[in-house]
């Protein structure tokens, strides 16, 4: 395992917030296949992200509960995903500090989470349109 890890060290990574993988399905947008043109090898998640999707599969109904339970196979089913433990209180402080281990880029749809990160010198990006995958370089 800690030999995996550091041999993935290297790989350009991106974390994946929980709203950007609910549009997956929603919107029928292959952010996997975009984010792999951008050369992005590596797609992290706090284990708070997989919380966050199985409440929603829970407690939600018809389209966006299919979407989290659809969220949840496609990490399950990724080669390239990895799910870490990470000692923080709420998702998003969950991301960010895991992006800041892993020197990661953030993609998400949330404004407040875009410009905390931008804040603290994380890189971001965003579902543009709600089908394209943007990447911010002005943070």
């Amino acid at each position: 395992m800690e030999a995996d890890r550091r041999r993935n060290s290297n790989l350009k990574s991106v974390i994946i917030d929980t709203n950007v993988l609910i549009y997956i399905f929603t919107h029928r947008v292959d952010v996997f296949s975009q984010l792999r043109e951008l050369g992005f090898r590596r797609f992290i998640f706090p284990e708070q992200t997989i919380e966050e999707l199985k409440k929603l599969q829970l407690s939600l109904d018809g389209l966006e509960k299919r979407a989290a339970k659809f969220a949840l196979k496609l990490i399950e089913n990724c080669n390239e995903c990895e799910i870490f433990h990470v000692d923080a209180e709420g998702n998003d402080n969950a991301i960010l500090r895991l992006a800041k281990m892993f020197s990661s880029t953030v993609i998400t749809n949330d404004k407040r989470l875009r410009k905390r990160a931008k804040l603290e010198g994380i890189p971001v990006g965003y579902l543009r349109e709600l089908r394209y995958v943007e990447v911010e370089d002005d943070f």
